[in-house]
């Protein structure tokens, strides 16, 4: 099946998630690992809890920069 580039229903529910582009490369664990955690089959990433404060929030705009996908998406909503 192709990627959509819609949000995967693993994410937990927030302003951040990733999409179905993502490819279990692993960079954004490696930027924010108290966000992003693998699927339990190691085919993609998803966002395990919603960033908590500026550190963790900077974290994710940094995955986000690195990713090569470019599936880590925000919404906006807070």
């Amino acid at each position: 099946m192709m990627p959509s580039g819609e949000r995967l229903r693993a994410n937990a529910w927030g302003r951040y998630y990733v999409t179905d582009e993502c490819d279990a490369c692993g960079l954004c664990e490696e930027y924010a690992p108290d966000v992003f955690a693998p699927a339990w089959d190691g085919t993609y990433y998803a966002i395990a809890a919603q960033p908590v404060g500026v550190i963790e929030e900077r974290a994710v705009w940094d995955a986000m920069a690195v990713c090569p996908r470019q599936c880590i998406k925000e919404d906006g909503d807070e």
